[in-house]
């Protein structure tokens, strides 16, 4: 064996540098994240429908579902909450189960019992898998701006802006304030004169839409023609026209009190002492979390320069933090082997030396 080894060391150097150097290239281009790519055989389903209470929420959306999930093969166990405008269920199928026909045959049954369920239902279905999870977390923090504010900024500039970046799934906004318009009838005014609850809301919904009216054809130009009646103010819904009948005309601020209030919100969120909202980022599957967190880094600073000045982005999660930290620690172990193995090499030759 030790003659194999000296008549044909230079081939077996060549066979030795390739595998090495394939095992580099692999290991750069190697997919990194905290958790492994695993599917549960798990599927959620969360179903939102407002403030209504926890036991009509069991009886018109929780029971439904439960009967049309049960009807999906390989389920194993179901298991539910119920709380007031929510219901979380969680289908447990066997372990040899396809995940992804079960959930495409539940998204069908849902479907199916669509009808049967409240209209304002929202309801998502997820499997689980560490996709789902956010691995970067930012605050949106501002000294100025009201909550209401900085939710519309994390809405319409923060979170488009994210969602650009190559191996971003989605981007979530928690937290923040939502604004409201309140209406407040009076019932004297109402009284006197003759105007009833059901018509202050036939009238907001008839003086608040956008139609369109089709196409209307000019010198060979084609121009879309809409209506738009929507009401966009305190102004203009105080002036929404309740009763016209032609010498008389009744508007909403006749009979009623409108005005601006924020949306009861059940999440609240301090960040470095004060009140803002927490932004959160999900990757895709299949990316790269190391390059995914250089890429956000990047386009965040870019972000900073469109964003008001009084409006601050600061980290405070990245999971790319811990597997800097593991791969480090691994590197380190590495060379501090090579270390050992080149010392204890070296005094084994320098024992063999004096023996001879």
């Amino acid at each position: 064996m030790k003659d194999f080894f000296e008549n044909f060391k230079n081939p077996v150097s060549v066979i030795l540098a390739v595998i090495i150097a394939g095992g580099l290239f692999l290991y750069g281009n190697i997919q990194t994240s905290l958790f492994p790519e695993i599917t549960f055989p798990k599927i959620k389903i969360i179903a939102d429908n407002g403030e209504q209470p926890v036991d009509l929420m069991m009886i018109t959306v929780t029971r439904p579902l439960e009967d049309a999930i049960k009807q999906v093969p390989d389920l194993n166990m179901l298991r539910s909450t119920t709380s007031r405008g929510t219901c979380e269920i969680s289908a447990f199928l066997n372990w040899d189960a396809d995940i992804d026909v079960n959930l495409q045959m539940l998204e069908s049954r849902i479907t199916q019992i669509k009808n049967v369920l409240p209209p304002e239902v929202a309801i998502r279905i997820e499997k689980m898998n560490p996709s789902i999870l956010p691995v970067i977390g930012y605050t949106v923090e501002s000294d100025k701006r009201t909550p209401i504010e900085l939710n519309l900024i994390a809405k319409y500039v923060i979170k488009p802006f994210l969602s650009q970046i190559e191996g971003v799934s989605s981007v979530g906004i928690i937290g923040g304030k939502t604004k409201e318009y309140w209406v407040e009838p009076d019932r004297q005014k109402m009284a006197a004169l003759s105007v009833s609850p059901e018509m202050i809301g036939d009238a907001l919904n008839l003086n608040h839409f956008i139609a369109s009216n089709g196409f209307l054809s000019d010198y060979r130009r084609l121009y879309l023609t809409i209506t738009d009646a929507a009401l966009h103010n305190l102004e203009e819904i105080s002036g929404a026209v309740i009763r016209s009948d032609g010498a008389t005309i009744i508007r909403l601020k006749d009979v009623a009190e409108v005005s601006v209030r924020e949306k009861t919100e059940y999440t609240r969120i301090n960040a470095n002492g004060r009140q803002g909202l927490l932004v959160a980022i999900l990757k895709q599957p299949d990316a790269n979390l190391i390059d995914l967190s250089s890429n956000v880094s990047s386009r965040k600073k870019e972000l900073e320069k469109i964003l008001p000045e009084d409006v601050r982005l600061s980290l405070y999660y990245d999971q790319a933090d811990f597997v800097n930290d593991a791969i480090k620690s691994v590197n380190d172990s590495i060379w501090i082997g090579l270390l050992l193995a080149i010392v204890d090499n070296r005094q084994s030759r320098r024992r063999s030396a004096q023996r001879t």
